[in-house]
Parts: structure tokens; sequence; C-alpha cells
């Protein structure tokens, strides 16, 4: 049996006393309250990183390869499909363009995506959740002249669309970039309307078959891009080296984290300096530990002196204000971690932090998840520990020093 931790067991949840009840829960409520704010605010920044992470992967592959002509090259697509770790391969597209419509006759810029059907599904699958998208964007009838369109849910309701609703397309040609003729016009027919969470998808995209790209791509428009879908994103660095022996030097090779590195570097930096602040929070409420075991030893001086005059060596006393020091600032980290633990599901499940159209640009999103990581729970508990371990050194010195005829005396 630990003496030690028995003590302080009984000197903690014994008999304390006004005095010593309202520091103690003083102590266990401030190291609670921060540990729970840093266990939200760290839910909230891996819950953002992960999900925007999620929806880039979502709307287009890992990596992009950008061959150095767009004529394509016999065996190419085998090239690509023979890469560790690729499981599709997908030609695609990209345009800007004005969408105009009755409710916006000034036109909405958006960007139209060319995609392969059905293979493009596969490396964009958040556009795969739409029920029959293939048989939807199929070429119609030679009498229908709309090209068929898919458009994210933000993008439809500011050109005040629906599923059914032919719309105007304007694209830029080769005379008016020289002054000489209007853009070009092609219809378009929305045949569906997909909610990605992902604002640039949701507010700004249009996608069509990418046999129907050439007929609404500006001159300038790159057509012979490849998306290779990987079965491990964060493995995505032993493609793009493989890719680039296999395709050679010309060919430009990017994956997701070189196409965002400096967003996702900065969201890290934010994400350390956070955690940085509010452990100094945390800190703060571990010397309300200090001021607890002060008054802890001084309500049980008798009690020690009476344990040192029975044989308890000074290191026995000092060690048992260390683990009622421990015992009292692990309870508040433990009630910390499951209460912010608690708040960032119900943030989660409720979606309490959704943003406006205009909100969610900034952020690329349109409601934030809160999902704290279990290596930030683990390095949360070692820092509070840490901390709590600090502040009960100072009282424990104090124990350590106590002489035994002063202890006997106090009242």
């Amino acid at each position: 049996m630990n003496i030690s931790l028995f003590l302080a067991r009984r000197f903690l949840w014994g008999n304390q006393g006004r005095l010593l009840g309202a520091v103690s829960k003083l102590a266990l409520t401030g190291i609670a309250i921060g540990v729970a704010a840093l266990v939200v605010a760290m839910g909230l920044m891996s819950g953002y990183r992960n999900e925007l992470a999620e929806k880039l992967a979502g709307t287009n592959a890992e990596v992009l390869v950008v061959p150095p002509i767009e004529t394509e090259e016999p065996g190419f697509r085998e090239k690509l499909a023979e890469l560790p770790g690729v499981l599709f391969v997908a030609r695609t597209a990209f345009a800007p363009g004005l969408v105009l419509s009755r409710a916006a006759p000034s036109g909405i810029d958006v960007m139209v995506k060319g995609i392969e059907i059905p293979s493009g599904l596969s490396t964009t699958r958040l556009l795969a959740r739409v029920p029959d998208l293939p048989k939807k964007l199929a070429p119609k009838n030679p009498e229908n002249r709309a090209i068929p369109a898919l458009f994210g849910i933000g993008l439809a309701r500011r050109l005040g669309a629906r599923e059914g609703d032919t719309l105007v397309l304007e694209t830029a040609t080769l005379s008016m970039t020289q002054g000489v003729a209007p853009p070009r016009r092609s219809l378009l027919s929305v045949e569906a309307i997909v909610e990605t969470g992902f604002s640039e998808v949701d507010d700004g995209w249009a996608v069509v078959p990418l046999s129907a790209f050439e007929e609404v791509a500006p001159p300038d428009a790159r057509q012979g891009l490849w998306e290779l879908k990987l079965e491990k994103p964060s493995e995505s660095e032993k493609t793009v080296e493989a890719a680039r022996k296999a395709v050679g030097p010309l060919t430009t090779v990017l994956d997701w984290k070189a196409l965002n590195r400096d967003l996702f570097e900065a969201l890290a930096m934010q994400q350390t300096l956070l955690f940085v602040g509010l452990a100094l929070i945390v800190a703060v409420a571990a010397g309300t530990v200090i001021s607890a075991l002060v008054v802890l030893l001084a309500a049980k001086t008798r009690e020690a002196g009476v344990l040192a005059a029975l044989g308890a060596p000074p290191r026995q006393l000092a060690r048992t204000i260390r683990y009622a020091g421990l015992l009292l600032g692990g309870a508040g980290l433990a009630i910390g971690i499951v209460f912010g633990l608690l708040v960032c599901w119900l943030m989660t499940v409720t979606r309490a932090v959704r943003f406006p159209p205009e909100i969610a640009k900034v952020y690329y999103l349109t409601w934030l998840p809160f999902k704290p990581e279990p290596l930030h729970i683990l390095g949360i508990a070692v820092v509070g520990g840490l901390l709590v371990w600090a502040a009960s050194l100072m009282p424990a010195r104090r124990a350590k020093r106590m002489k035994i005829t002063e202890a006997l005396r106090y009242e």
C-alpha cells in the first residue's frame, strides 16, 4: 500500500474545512476550464485542417499531371495507371466562364470543369455522390443543343436555377481577345445540383462532360490535364517521384500537398501558437494548485506533525503533498478533457459553426467540424500533468522543511 498516496487522498477528501474546500474547488474548476478550452481549440483547428484536406482531395485528385503538350501520347494513360499507389486515372480540364440566368442577367463568374465520364467520377468522389450522375451527364439527343452540367448548390441559388433549367454560358474566344467579336455563348442544362460543403465547389463550379468541353472552352484553356486518385493520399510523395521518372522532366507533376503547402503550413503554425497560448492559461490555472496545497498544508499541519513524531520521514510528507497536488490537478485535467470532448462532439453533431456564403469563400468551408486528434489529447494531458507537478514542488519542499515541535504546537 502506498502510504503517501493514501494520506494524500485523506487530506484532500477528508474533513477539509470551508477555506480548503473553496480553494480546492477553485483550483479544480480553473484547471478543468483551461484544459477544456485547449481541447476545443485543438479540435477546431484539427477539424478545419482535416476537413479542408478531405474536401480538396474529394473534388480534385491527390496528384495532378500536366504534360508539356496537350496531345495525348500513346500509352500515357497506362503509364500513369501503373504508378505505385494509383487507384484511378482520368483526364480533366478547367476554364473560366460567365453564367447568365433570369435571376442573374448580368452573369456570375464560374469555373467550368470538364471531367471524363465515368472515370472522372472516381477521381472526384464528392461529385460522385449525386445519384445517376453518369447518366445525367451523358450526351443528349442531337436535337437538344444544351450541354448537360452539374452545379454547386451555392452557385445554383445565386443563379436561381433548379434541375431542368437551361442557362447561358459565356466564354472567351480568340476574336473576343482581339476586340472583334462578342464572347461565345453556349446553353447549359442543369442536370444535377450538389452540396459538398466545400465553398469553392458549391459557390463557383459548373461541371460538364469532357467530351463537350471543347464546345465551351476559351482558346487558352488547358485540356490535357490528368488527375490521379491514390490509395493513400498521405503517401503522395512516392507517386509524384515515380511519375516524374516515368513521364520525363518536361511533364509537371504536383500533389495536393504541394498545391496547398502554404495554406497547410500556415494552419500548422497557427495551431501551434494557439496551443502555446492556451497552455499558458492552463499554467495560470495550475498555479492555483499551489494555493490549494499551501492551504492544505496549513490545515493539516498538526496531522503532519503527528505523523512526523510517529516516524514518518520528511521525504514522505513532501511526497504526500506532491501526490495531493497531482490528484487535485489530475482530476481537473480529466474533467476538462472529458468536458472538452463533449463540447466538440456537440458542436460537430449540431454543426453549430456555420458560415454565410461571403465568409465561406474565405475559409473554403460552409461549416466547421471539431475533431480533436488523439495525439493532441495526449499532449494536453502530458503538458497539463507537468504543469501540475511543477506547481506541487514548492508546497512539497515546504512540507519537507517542517519542524516537528512547531507542527505539534500549531493551532
